[in-house]
């Protein structure tokens, strides 16, 4: 294969492509044909110094036709595939080649063709790669720098009336794309600014010709046009959803603003009742310390203790039955233990202290004090 040949098949596609009636399905053999002989050569991917230069020139023009080829039928995702094979030419081999008539007019295209995809990230990450001096002096450039300003300041009217400037219907194609979205963008801010307008005044909004292409355009979105009246209403998405029941809503609130409250209010009394039953239990450990050295006799320990035994055993038995009623179910069964083992001790009459066998049993009486303090404690937290 030969540069001969790559050249007289660029040559082709050229000549096709600036033919009044251009055979687009020739276009895209060649194109094939020409991609073939670049990889034969070894020059589908260059490599500067390795490469011959005429091969990189050929194959840049073969790549150029390609992008516009791709937007003769309409393909987007090839133009921009093409555009990525060129920026490595356009920007990585700049120094080692010729510069190329078809750059600045391709790369306004991409420019354009980024913007009508709403890709303004992408947008400024081009530009970043552009000469300064090409920004406003280069008439493809500075189309797309000031179409980009104008969608910025929100003046769609300026994007509008710079229809007439353009030229080539590959920068229409694309700006024909910008429209239509701005379009779009016009129609979801006027549906939820308006409940209805008059045609010519919707027409005008959206930079529309006449009345059909109007009613075409209201069909897509679903609009309703009334040609008595002269008027289209914007049909919403609202309109489609269910009333919300607000009286429904505002008491089930209310419920569980209530239900929170009474939550609340019983936290707060299990945490006071186990607090005082702590406290209880506290003072039973010290009064059994002081009758192991002395400080008190087992009678007046009896007595003393005795006159707090059924409170105790009563305020955790309403700590209970509070818990129950309110089913804290969790809580109930943790405290489900001890008032069985109090139950127990009053129906056996072991509840009671006596003073003729605190002796006797003082150390259990201390180790079941610890265990409801530990109990209490854990409780109250």
């Amino acid at each position: 294969m030969t540069l001969q040949q790559l050249e007289s098949v660029r040559d082709q596609i050229k000549n096709e492509l600036k033919a009044s009636a251009a055979n687009l399905n020739k276009i895209g053999q060649l194109l094939t044909q020409a991609k073939v002989l670049l990889i034969q050569l070894g020059a589908y991917i260059p490599t500067p110094g390795k490469t011959d230069t005429k091969v990189m020139v050929t194959a840049r023009d073969i790549l150029e036709s390609g992008a516009y080829y791709s937007i003769r039928i309409k393909d987007i995702a090839s133009f921009e595939r093409y555009i990525a094979q060129l920026n490595t030419y356009y920007h990585d081999y700049a120094t080692a080649l010729p510069p190329s008539p078809q750059m600045y007019p391709l790369i306004g295209l991409n420019l354009l063709r980024l913007l009508s995809q709403n890709r303004l990230s992408d947008f400024h990450t081009t530009l970043e790669s552009i000469d300064l001096n090409q920004l406003h002096s280069n008439p493809f450039i500075k189309q797309a720098v000031d179409l980009e300003q104008f969608l910025m300041e929100g003046s769609y009217n300026k994007v509008w009336s710079t229809r007439s400037t353009v030229k080539g219907d590959e920068f229409m194609f694309f700006y024909d794309i910008l429209i239509n979205t701005i379009r779009h963008e016009i129609a979801s801010c006027s549906e939820k600014a308006y409940e209805y307008l008059p045609l010519s005044d919707a027409s005008t909004l959206l930079f529309l010709n006449n009345t059909e292409e109007l009613f075409k355009f209201s069909s897509e979105r679903g609009w309703k046009v009334n040609p008595a009246e002269q008027r289209v209403y914007f049909s919403s998405e609202d309109d489609h959803l269910v009333e919300i029941p607000q009286e429904q809503i505002i008491t089930r609130t209310l419920g569980y603003a209530k239900e929170l409250e009474r939550i609340s209010m019983l936290f707060l009394f299990s945490v006071i009742m186990a607090a005082l039953l702590l406290f209880v239990m506290v003072f039973f450990v010290i009064m059994f310390s002081d009758l192991e050295c002395d400080y008190i006799n087992p009678i007046d320990l009896c007595n003393k203790l005795n006159q707090f035994v059924l409170p105790e055993m009563g305020a955790h038995a309403f700590l209970f039955f509070m818990l129950l009623i309110n089913g804290s179910w969790m809580a109930v069964l943790l405290n489900l233990p001890l008032v069985a083992y109090n139950v127990k001790k009053v129906m056996d009459g072991r509840h009671m202290y006596d003073a003729t066998e605190i002796f006797r049993t003082l150390s259990q009486h201390k180790k079941e004090c610890f265990i409801k303090l530990g109990f209490y404690l854990i409780v109250s937290e």
